[in-house]
């Protein structure tokens, strides 16, 4: 029996939880840059899949970490494409949603009632960060060694915070097995579990409190079947692409971790180069500040821009000025970093 809610419909009849996640969708949902939010849904699923069959060959221990990695690439049938749709994957589901919040924010779906939608959305964003971070570091080759180094240091520099979670998270001073063991852990078990009810969480609240109005959008159409067979359409066109992409490029494996040999490339993951670059560049509590800064006024930002148009603030604006400076500062030091 479905749970009940108290509210009914127009014809008295009481509504469930199913009435509410299988309502109507506006019609703008059909238009390409809303279906932002439902790719990462698909790519999670992906890597959920893939990272249960990598977790059957990986063995978490400083000695056979990478041996274990050579041997799902170069021995296992089709490993290198079981590990190369998840390495894929996991890229792609940050892309993806670094390109929805930008569509939310220059959009500003966010607005009241969708405070609790971007908060919620920010999360798992960050969330999703850490998961990749914790991956790409148990290849235990050199690069993802001394990338681990470089962002452990990173965290290692947050006030106050910083250096307990440093030693949390490499279980010393150094990184070393325990530290592998460690991510292993946050990787496998905690993370997946967390990112799992937090993106069931952000969908139940986007269906529950709604969408925000959008112009030129006047209609409904179904959930089902409609719209979730639009969506099937582009989770099979995202696999596709993925499969192709992991055929033309499949995945590589650089030398085994030395800590004694300093990998030529130390350059964190893409997705934390920005950062990375920011922090090599500015005084070491200025980079810090502003991260911190930047990272708590994009969590409450909604709260902000709703203020700010009470006071007559032209936000349409000023969101696609800010969005613009600092989608084009980060690209500006992820060039940099690819130079250094």
């Amino acid at each position: 029996m479905a749970i009940q809610t108290a509210q009914t419909d127009r014809t008295g009849k009481e509504k469930s939880w199913i009435d509410y996640i299988q309502k109507d969708l506006p019609e703008h949902l059909e238009w390409w840059p809303y279906t932002l939010g439902a790719i990462p849904l698909t790519l999670f699923g992906i890597l959920v899949a893939t990272g249960l069959l990598l977790a059957f060959y990986y063995v978490p221990s400083p000695e056979k970490a990478y041996e274990s990695v050579e041997q799902i690439t170069n021995q296992v049938y089709l490993g290198w494409f079981v590990r190369g749709l998840h390495k894929t994957s996991v890229d792609f589901m940050i892309l993806f949603l670094l390109f929805h919040v930008i569509r939310v924010f220059l959009t500003r779906a966010y607005r009241t009632s969708g405070e609790l939608k971007w908060v919620s959305g920010s999360v798992v964003l960050f969330v999703t960060l850490a998961m990749g971070f914790t991956g790409y570091s148990l290849i235990f080759d050199n690069v993802s060694y001394w990338g681990m180094t470089v962002v452990t240091n990173m965290i290692g520099t947050l006030p106050v915070v910083g250096t307990p979670v440093l030693y949390l998270l490499r279980g010393g001073e150094e990184v070393s097995g325990v530290t592998l063991l460690r991510l292993y852990d946050l990787h496998t078990k905690l993370l997946p579990v967390l990112l799992g009810g937090l993106v069931i969480g952000h969908v139940l609240i986007v269906r529950l409190m709604g969408f925000v109005d959008v112009e030129g959008s006047r209609s409904f159409h179904p959930f089902y079947p409609e719209h979730t067979l639009k969506m099937g359409m582009i989770a099979v066109g995202l696999l596709v692409l993925i499969v192709d992409l992991v055929m033309i490029f499949p995945p590589v494996l650089g030398p085994p971790a030395n800590p004694q040999d300093v990998a030529s490339d130390v350059s964190p993951p893409w997705y934390f180069s920005a950062p990375y670059m920011l922090i090599s560049l500015l005084p070491g509590p200025v980079a810090l500040w502003s991260l911190l800064g930047g990272a708590g006024l994009f969590v409450v930002y909604p709260f902000v821009d709703r203020e700010l148009s009470r006071r007559g603030w032209p936000m349409d604006v000023i969101n696609a000025v800010v969005g613009g400076i600092v989608v084009g500062v980060v690209v500006i030091l992820m060039y940099l970093d690819t130079q250094m």
